[in-house]
């Protein structure tokens, strides 16, 4: 007996495999010659960013660079600050099973610690543990059964979102910021950080359009001590992007891949003027929803119908909610450091401790790990730096899914006030965002066939007991006769009256 079944092409884009790999990189540096002794280390920080991620079979490659900055108090008689920047190349391997080339990913790389061990007053290790992510995706084709003449079907909805649409660029954005202050020349650069503060996208056909600002933070030491600046550079990039329609759910990330920034004179040949240069990578991936009825399970009454299954992970995308939450503590500084007179600068970044779901609400608990630049009244020591950890807490609502959502957070708008005593007010805010999972794996039929099978004997009527765990698709299919059949014997027009038998007729 031929089948007949009726076909549907469904698109899946699924996301194959998630890595998580803690790895590290370091760098040894020797003061320049130009520079003075090391006496002690104020403060170290880090910023990683990828330059390529690159999918291979079975594994994906992550490399890209960390940017140390590191600002010591000079064995000179008056203590200067001084600043010293190093880089660092990493590159570490997710071993990824079914992983092939050309798989949409997407990669995120966070400095998650950093140490160093100073050698002596000119040689100097740092070390940086990273924390790297990879999501990985993968697009297949599938001719699903949608019907098959005389069968009993058990058919559900199927939503999901393919991957219709993948590109990236990159990009160079410069400009040029006078220093505030007339009498406030620049002597040194000591510290510089270069992050994206704004963005938004625009999609027409084959194309996306990106605008943002990049905010610099340059701290410095000048004329009349040390100062701090912040600054924004616009940015509009038009990236080609084959296959993108403006109806599509956008997924992008804008990353800060390297950054310069230098000194340069004005007219009367003082350093007041900041020359920025930022390299910039754009990832894009352009989603499109589909919905589907496909057919989970089937019979055929009286024969034997063989079926081909595939698990597949239908997920459909959630686009990534940002809130914000404030950070605020009082914090103290420690009796040995004296007061704070001035607070040159204070920066810091957000940790997520813990992610939980319950009645609906996603719990976010979270630590901000900041550090206090500051002027103290020591002759011996002008120049002192001091971290702190400020815990934060956010309830949102959830969208019920039994996997609560993946969360990043970064801080903005950090300040420090002197509230006296060696007390300091720290505020700021948590910028929380959310990516929301989906657990909807779900078995289909992807092909059937009939198989002969011996002939059976059996009376023309059985009677069975039966329990109220059992729905009639389960029973019918049991005995392998129709539902139609199987109700009509037993005068049954729904669920809810099987619940009332204790005993059936199974036709035959």
């Amino acid at each position: 007996m031929d089948l007949k079944v009726t076909t549907a092409a469904l698109e899946v884009s699924s996301e194959i495999c998630r890595g998580e790999n803690v790895f590290g990189a370091e760098s040894d540096l020797i003061v320049p010659d130009n520079m003075p002794d090391i006496l002690s280390i104020l403060q170290i920080s880090a910023n990683a960013a990828t330059s390529a991620c690159d999918p291979q079979n079975d594994r994906v490659l992550l490399t890209g660079n960390v940017f140390f900055n590191i600002l010591y108090v000079a064995d000179t008689p008056k203590r200067e600050v001084r600043a010293i920047n190093t880089g660092a190349v990493f590159s570490n391997i997710f071993s990824t099973p079914g992983v092939r080339d050309a798989m949409p990913v997407l990669s995120q790389v966070d400095v998650s610690s950093i140490s160093y061990n100073l050698a002596n007053c000119r040689k100097l290790s740092v070390h940086c543990e990273l924390n790297g992510k990879i999501t990985v995706y993968s697009t297949s084709k599938l001719e699903l059964p949608t019907s098959i003449e005389g069968a009993e079907l058990l058919s559900v909805p199927v939503s999901c979102s393919v991957i219709k649409a993948q590109g990236c660029a990159q990009e160079t954005v410069t400009d040029s910021f006078a220093l505030p202050g007339d009498k406030n020349a620049a002597i040194q650069i000591l510290r510089d950080e270069v992050k994206i503060t704004d963005q938004a996208i625009k999609t027409i056909r084959n194309k996306a359009i990106i605008k943002g600002s990049v905010g610099v933070t340059v701290l410095y030491d000048g004329e009349t001590g040390i100062k701090k600046f912040n600054g924004d550079i616009p940015f509009t990039k038009v990236i080609n992007v084959d296959g993108l329609e403006e109806n599509m759910e956008i997924e992008y990330t804008v990353d800060v891949q390297g950054w310069e920034t230098e000194l340069s004179a004005d007219e009367s040949g003082e350093k007041r003027t900041v020359d920025v240069e930022t390299m910039l990578y754009f990832n894009v991936l352009g989603r499109l929803s589909q919905s589907y009825t496909a057919i989970s399970d089937a019979y055929f009454p009286g024969q034997n119908l063989v079926c081909e299954r595939q698990r597949l992970s239908l997920s459909p995308y959630f686009p990534a909610e940002v809130e914000e939450c404030p950070v605020k503590g009082s914090v103290r500084l420690p009796a040995a450091a004296g007061e704070a007179e001035t607070i040159y600068d204070i920066g810091g970044s957000a940790i997520i401790t813990k992610v939980s779901q319950e009645d609906g609400e996603i719990d976010i608990e979270g630590t901000a790990a900041v550090s206090i630049l500051y002027r103290t009244p020591n002759p011996e020591f002008p120049t002192a730096s001091q971290g702190f950890e400020v815990e934060f807490h956010h309830r949102m609502s959830g969208n019920g899914h039994r996997q609560p959502p993946i969360v990043t957070a970064s801080l903005k708008n950090l300040s420090c006030s002197i509230a006296g005593g060696g007390a300091l007010e720290i505020r700021g805010t948590a910028v929380l965002t959310l990516k929301q999972q989906s657990d909807s794996d779900i078995s289909l039929i992807t092909a059937v066939r009939l198989e002969e099978e011996p002939a059976a004997q059996a009376p023309s009527i059985l009677i069975s007991y039966i329990n109220n765990d059992k729905s009639l698709w389960e029973i019918a299919k049991g005995y392998n006769i129709s539902r139609d059949k199987l109700m009509a014997a037993n005068d049954i027009k729904s669920e809810d009256e099987l619940k009332q038998k204790r005993a059936l007729i199974i036709p035959r």
